[in-house]
């Protein structure tokens, strides 16, 4: 199965040549981690929301 993905990559370099597929390779990887990265930030984003609505409600308590 290895052997068939360097086979590609090493046509495919052959046609388009190396510093294409070199550029797309990057693009592919780094959309992957933006999108990993997007869903942290929002994650991130809910938890602080959830913080300062209790930290709210503790104000309004006092």
């Amino acid at each position: 199965m290895m052997g068939e993905e360097y086979q590609f990559l090493i046509g495919l370099i052959g046609n388009t040549g190396f510093p294409i597929v070199a550029f797309l390779l990057i693009f592919w990887k780094f959309d992957k981690s933006l999108g990993l990265l997007t869903e942290a930030v929002n994650n991130n984003t809910n938890a602080v929301q959830l913080l300062l609505q209790k930290e709210n409600q503790g104000h309004k308590n006092k």
